[in-house]
């Protein structure tokens, strides 16, 4: 219920904030049996869309098991309550550790890029091969790459979705993703499917062998 995950996070405490995003904020929690969770509590005022992803996650990765997958552990729908109840990740996500992180040396060495993106390339072929109908992820970013206390990749954040039948090559759909990382052709023409993804995945690898983010804002405007 929502009084027990407000329970689990200390009355939604500012120092149990793991992240923050458009539409709702992620705590750390402790359930009543001392699991460790993830709640991400969607914004009252952001309904619409949110409503959607929401909807979307729960039909989607609310019905999938993978070990390269974040797991949903569970939801919340009372009234104006909406939450979503995963694992709890020990080394957050990919992009802290890739453009936050403190101190000269990254706790990324090669050895563990390499069994980050494996996991990630694991994760989406799941997706895009393992499933009937297919789904396609649609926001495959460092941000919603999520790391374990091993370094395992957890693909996360199903928002935006979708579902791909075998007998269909695309489905025309709003265009939706993250700056830089969303493919050209989609972009364009709004005509989706699971290569999409594939683009995102090479972007991701660029970004993990430069070091570098997919968008530099710091560059002059014209050659961003």
């Amino acid at each position: 219920t929502c009084r027990e995950l407000e329970e689990a996070t200390d009355g939604f405490a500012a120092q149990n904030v793991l992240g923050e995003g458009g539409y709702g904020v992620v705590y750390k929690g402790v359930l009543r049996d001392s699991t460790l969770v993830a709640i991400k509590n969607l914004h009252n005022n952001s309904r619409g869309q949110a409503e959607k992803d929401f909807k979307v996650e729960v039909a989607t990765i609310g019905r999938v098991r993978h070990k390269n997958l974040v797991s949903l552990l569970g939801y919340c729908s009372e009234g104006a309550c909406r939450m979503l109840v995963y694992e709890y990740m020990e080394n957050s996500n990919l992009d802290k550790w890739l453009h936050h992180e403190d101190g000269e040396i990254s706790q990324l060495n090669w050895d563990t890029r390499m069994h980050i993106l494996l996991g990630t390339a694991k994760g989406l072929a799941y997706l895009h091969e393992g499933l009937e109908p297919k789904i396609v992820h649609r926001d495959v970013k460092s941000s919603n790459i999520l790391l374990d206390g091993q370094w395992n990749a957890r693909v996360s954040d199903f928002g935006l979705a979708k579902l791909l039948c075998s007998e269909a090559s695309y489905v025309t759909t709003r265009v939706m993703g993250t700056f830089g990382y969303v493919a050209p052709e989609y972009a364009r023409t709004g005509m989706l499917n699971e290569r999409s993804d594939v683009y995102s995945f090479g972007v991701l690898v660029m970004e993990m062998i430069t070091g570098r983010t997919p968008v530099d804002y710091t560059r002059p405007t014209a050659e961003v």
